[in-house]
This record gives structure tokens, C-alpha cells and sequence, in this order.
């Protein structure tokens, strides 16, 4: 355990050296790869042990021994393991002579960035600073827009705060009490046009999806049929304007309708029919701003207020490099949030250094950002180049301490990404909890690239996006990530992949049925098939997959119920869009066996018209003593939203603040 440590720490200390040096950063690919070895080994001697423990319960009775069938095994791992540890010696010792780098043994932090960074909401992401004649333009435009459709365009580069502007306006009391519906949309550069349809039909209360692609957009235009509303097309950057010409010829026209659009570039807004009078531009923050809006990150425990006047002066010096860019400001501001006095200069000259070989702000500001990482939250921020959320969840990259569960730590690795402005909030539920959230698209450019540098990507995780990729699932048994972002079945492709501890398939739309060949991957821990409109059952395997801790069938149109058994997943910490079964579903899963379930922390119910809960089954959830989130969601028989209730309790076991 302590040659694990020193291990990640002396990773920590050489990210920054290796960028530097060719060499060095070869030798780094190496050593994490037998880092990375090493746990495929003790992957295997996990696997190796559950077909034990199966064997056993079989037999049981008869008197436990040692197998000589098990030696050969032994034996092979144990070899690999000196292998590697011996490999591994050696490269730390060719580098610390080759660089002169110390290698003593340093106190393990990982305790300490818990607690100095995991605590909820340090920072208010929602504090805005310098934007106020902004949204005061932009408002007066659509409070008086009397067009038959408004389209107003805010352009910029892609740090200047478009997405800001845009938001602080569509969050505004007034603007909500003037519009009878808002839409949200976040483009993105591989958007695809189904998906925008979806997006808006999810902001009008339907999840569903019909197969007819016009079919959507006549669904839009019934809901929005005589109402006013907003609709923000958030970072467009296609130049291919024929989807957009189709879903604005479908749009209801009138009663002061408008349309905001966010883009970097004039064109693009322009083809969108934004006329020049109607455009809008950000400015830089000015230095009394950029000075504001850095003192709300360090300095949030103090309302934004700066009691170290020490710190003055190399605060200034840091803000003044950030040329009034906010990204680059709350970048270096989230890295200063928990920090000690005695960091602030080192961090200091740090971004100095980076200004001095790179001259763009916000990279370097972002790239400090990543340096400064505990390395168990790099793996968690690298996760992101593959997008699913909860990736490093089920990855084991999360440290467990004192009997938490895992998703418990997994929120607290979450809120140190957030606190160190890395990710953005976009909503939260009612109690608080985080809905939503997204990655500045230069944040992304920054992890994909440090995943392609490290033997991140491809062997162990990997997203589907095209046909093209599906031969890495016959060329690795190593995996341990897997996302489909593709409308294929490839799903149908994947074999055994014993290492296995994310499924992510969510929108995958032909999807059915999960495919009898997914049964062997008992080693899943997250197991994600949301909006799969399709999706009619899950198998009465998954009921085997004891290691599953977070089950997400939410938004799945077409599933009728989940498979009997449910109960025997005694590690599941979040169920996400659970339908009781039916009398007549003899096959199904009802609320009542929920109550073995004793390790289970969020708990979302799925409500059709007709569906009834009895007295005795609302008396499961009491049994629910880990319970902390329930979310009921009631539906009408074709599948709109018609009510949403969330109740946040407070465990005796977890207390939350």
C-alpha cells in the first residue's frame, strides 16, 4: 500500500517535468501503463475470487480448503506482480538520477483534498460579475420584440462569456414571468438535428421520441402552438443551415416569440437570421471585474471578501495575467479556493512559468488547473474525454474511506471538480441536487488531449461514436469503460469483457433488448441505458450483477417494468426511472422487494396513468434507511410529463447539511 503511494505521488511531481522533456514524458507513458498493468492483475484476482465465492455457495457444507487447482494461477500473478513492481523501481530510479527529483516517501493528501474540497457548493457558480448592461440590452430586445420570430445572436470568441450572458438572461424573473415556455439547447459541434428535437421536446415535458423524423417538430409546434416563448440555440457552429431552416419553418410564428443564439462567429448568426441590429458582442471584463469576480472563488468563504492582505498583491499579479477572460479567472481562482497561504506564491510563479512558453491565458490557466490534481481526480477529470458522467464512479479511481459508499464519494470527487470551476452546474433539482452539468468546450479540448497523451483512451476506456470504432471490443479484454454515443447496435457486439465496470448506452434508440452476451459481465458497477426510447425489458440477469451500484433506466418510453429478483443487488446506491410491475407482470419487479435494498441513496419513480402504489408498498420505503433522494414522476398514457415530485430526507446515517 505505501509503494502505491509513493507511486501517485511521484506521478503528481513529474506531470508538470514531462511536458517538458520528450524523454521523460515517454517514460511516463510507461510507468503509468504498468500502474495500470497491475490493476488489470488485481481486476483478475477479483474475477478469480467471485468464481470462488460462486463455488463455495454451491458446496455448502463441505469443509473449506486449499485448491491445488488454484496454484498455477498464484503462482502467474504473483510473477507478474514482481515483474512490474521490479520495472517499475527501476524507471523511478533512471528518472530521480536522471532529474535529480527527490523520492522520499510524502504524507498521503488525499484525506486532506477531501475535506478541503469535496464540501457542497463552496463556490456559488451562479455569481455573475460585469454583465449587467448586457442583459439589460439583450432584455429590453425581446421585452419589446414584436416580430413574428425575434432572433437575437450573441457572438464572441470562445471565452469572452457568451453562454454567461445568455444564461443570466434566461434565467431572469422577469424574462421567466414574460415567456410562457423556454427551451435550452446546448449545439455543440456533432450535434445532430434528432437531437436538438429532443432536447426541446425534454424543456416542454415529453421524453418521447417518435420514429418519424417529423414528427417531433410537429410535436413542438402543438406544445408552442399560441404561446410565447424563448428558445437559446447555445454554441452554434455548423455551416450547414438546411436543420435549422426546418425546424424554423416548423416553429409557431408571433406573440413576441424569440430566438437567442450563441456563436463565434457573425456568419453563422447571420445565416440564422439574426439581423446586424439585433447582434450583441461581450467585452472583456474590465480589471476592477476581473478582480471581483476571481475574490467569490478563493475567497467565497468570505462572501468574496480578501481578510489576508498578503494575498493582495499576488492575487493582482495572477488576475492581471488573465486579461480579463472569466474562464481563465475562475480557473486559477478554483485552484486558489483551498489552498494554503504558503501555496499562493508557488502557484504564482507556476502560471508565470506557463505564460513564459505558452502566451494563451486560459490554456495555461487550464493546464495549471489539471497540474494542481490530486492524481485520483485526474483520472476522474479524464473520464470527461469520454463524457459519461459518472465514468469514474465505477472505475475504482474514487478513494473509499471509512465504509463509504461509493457513490457517496464519487458526489464528493464531483464537487472538487466543480469547486475547481473545471465543470459547470446547468441545473439543479429542488433539493439541490445536481441535474445537469457540462465542460467549457477548451476544458475538453484540455482532457481529450491529456487522455490521448497518457494510456487513458483506447485499451481500457472507450467511446463508440462511429461503426469504424467497434473493432476495438474484439481487440481488448482489458476495458473498463465503455459509451456509445452511436445510433448502431454494437451493443450486440460486445463480448466478454471480464473487466467491465461501466456500460454506458443512453440514447442508443434501436436498442431493444440487451443481448444474452452481456451476461458474463458481472464485473459492472454502472450500468447506464437512459432514453433508450425503445428499450422494452431488461434481462433477469442483471439481477446477478452484484457489484451494481448504479442502474439508470430513466426516460425509457417503452419499458414496462424491471425483472424480478431486483432485490438481490444489494449494493445498489442509485435507481434511476424504477417501475413497479403490474399484478398481471408476474416476470416483473415490484415496490415491494425495493426493501432489501438497504444500501440505496436515490431512488426515482415511474408513474404511468393507471399505475397504483398501495399503502403497504409506500411502507417499503421506510425500510430505506440509507434513503436520501426520491423523485416520483408521473406520466400520462402517452408518455407526457404531468407532475414531478422530489423529496430530500435526511438519513440518520448520512446526515447532509
Amino acid at each position: 500500500m505505501l509503494s502505491k503511494r509513493r507511486d501517485t505521488t511521484f506521478l503528481k511531481d513529474l506531470d508538470r517535468s514531462k511536458r517538458k522533456l520528450e524523454t521523460l514524458q515517454r517514460v511516463m507513458v510507461d510507468l503509468r501503463e504498468k500502474i495500470y498493468d497491475a490493476k488489470d492483475i488485481l481486476a483478475d484476482c477479483q474475477v478469480q475470487s467471485r468464481g470462488k465465492e460462486e463455488e463455495e455457495q454451491v458446496s455448502k457444507g463441505c469443509l473449506k480448503c486449499f485448491a491445488p487447482s488454484d496454484l498455477p494461477f498464484q503462482y502467474r500473478t504473483g510473477k507478474q506482480l514482481r515483474e512490474i513492481n521490479e520495472k517499475i523501481a527501476e524507471t523511478k530510479e533512471n528518472i530521480r538520477s536522471y532529474l535529480g527529483l527527490s523520492m522520499l516517501a510524502q504524507p498521503n493528501t488525499a484525506d486532506s483534498y477531501n475535506d478541503r474540497w469535496s464540501c457542497p457548493d463552496v463556490y456559488d457558480h451562479t455569481q455573475v460579475v460585469g454583465l449587467e448592461e448586457d442583459t439589460k440590452k439583450i432584455k429590453q430586445w425581446l421585452l419589446e420584440a414584436n416580430e413574428e420570430l425575434l432572433a437575437i445572436g450573441i457572438i464572441g470568441m470562445g471565452v469572452v462569456g457568451k453562454t454567461t450572458t445568455a444564461k443570466e438572461v434566461y434565467n431572469d424573473a422577469e424574462i421567466e414571468q414574460h415567456f410562457e415556455r423556454k427551451m435550452w439547447v446546448s449545439v455543440t459541434q456533432t450535434f445532430k438535428e434528432e437531437q436538438i428535437m429532443r432536447s426541446m421536446l425534454k424543456y416542454l415535458g415529453d421524453a418521447g421520441m417518435g420514429d418519424d423524423r417529423g414528427e417531433p417538430l410537429r410535436k413542438i409546434n402543438l406544445y408552442l402552438q399560441g404561446k410565447r416563448y424563448l428558445l437559446v440555440m447555445d454554441d452554434v457552429w455548423s455551416s450547414d443551415f438546411k436543420w435549422w431552416d426546418r425546424i424554423y419553418d416548423g416553429l409557431p410564428k408571433g406573440n413576441g416569440s424569440s430566438v437567442i443564439i450563441t456563436t463565434r462567429q457573425r456568419e453563422v448568426a447571420r445565416k440564422m437570421r439574426v439581423t446586424k441590429p439585433r447582434i450583441h458582442q461581450p467585452k472583456f471584463l474590465s480589471e476592477e471585474n476581473s478582480w471581483l469576480l476571481f475574490c467569490k472563488v478563493p475567497f467565497a468563504a468570505t462572501q468574496g471578501e480578501c481578510l489576508h492582505s498578503e494575498l493582495l498583491d499576488v492575487g493582482k499579479e495572477i488576475v492581471e495575467k488573465c486579461k480579463g477572460l472569466p474562464i481563465a479567472i475562475k480557473a486559477v481562482g478554483g485552484i486558489m479556493l483551498c489552498k494554503y497561504l504558503a501555496e499562493w506564491r508557488r502557484i504564482a510563479d507556476y502560471f508565470r512559468n506557463e505564460l513564459n512558453e505558452n502566451d494563451n491565458s486560459v490554456m495555461a490557466s487550464l493546464q495549471l488547473s489539471y497540474d494542481e490534481l490530486p492524481p485520483y481526480l485526474k483520472s476522474c477529470f479524464l473520464c470527461f474525454s469520454l463524457y459519461p458522467e459518472d465514468c469514474w464512479m465505477g472505475e475504482g479511481f474514487v478513494p473509499l474511506r471509512n465504509g463509504r459508499l461509493e457513490t457517496e464519494a464519487g458526489e464528493d470527487c464531483f464537487s472538487g471538480l466543480m469547486n475547481r470551476c473545471l465543470i459547470e452546474v446547468v441545473d439543479k433539482t429542488f433539493s439541490g441536487n445536481v441535474y445537469t452539468c457540462k465542460m467549457h468546450d477548451m476544458v475538453r479540448e484540455l482532457a481529450i488531449q491529456v487522455a490521448e497523451d497518457e494510456p487513458f483512451l483506447g485499451a481500457r476506456h472507450v467511446g463508440l461514436r462511429s461503426e469504424s470504432d467497434q473493432t476495438c471490443l474484439q481487440t481488448t479484454l482489458k476495458l473498463r469503460a465503455l459509451l456509445s454515443t452511436t445510433k448502431t447496435g454494437e451493443v450486440n457486439k460486445i463480448g466478454s469483457l471480464p473487466h467491465l465496470t461501466y456500460l454506458g448506452l443512453s440514447n442508443t434508440h434501436p436498442l431493444i433488448e440487451l443481448p444474452q452476451s452481456l451476461e458474463k459481465l458481472t464485473s459492472i458497477e454502472v450500468l447506464d441505458v437512459s432514453y433508450c426510447q425503445n428499450l422494452r425489458m431488461l434481462p433477469s440477469y442483471i439481477t446477478n450483477w452484484r457489484k451494481l451500484s448504479v442502474l439508470d433506466v430513466s426516460h425509457c418510453g417503452s419499458l414496462g417494468y424491471l425483472p424480478k429478483g431486483l432485490g438481490n443487488l444489494s449494493n445498489l446506491q442509485s435507481l434511476l426511472g424504477f417501475r413497479s410491475a403490474r399484478p398481471n407482470q408476474i416476470e416483473g419487479c415490484c415496490i415491494e422487494e425495493l426493501r432489501r435494498l438497504t444500501r440505496l441513496r436515490k431512488l426515482e419513480l415511474r408513474l404511468i396513468s393507471g399505475d397504483e402504489i398501495r399503502e403497504d408498498e409506500v411502507n417499503t420505503l421506510l425500510h430505506l434507511r440509507q434513503l436520501q433522494f426520491l423523485t416520483i414522476n408521473c406520466f400520462d398514457s402517452h408518455g407526457s410529463d404531468l407532475v414531478t415530485v422530489e423529496i430530500f430526507t435526511k438519513s440518520p446515517s448520512c446526515p447532509r447539511q
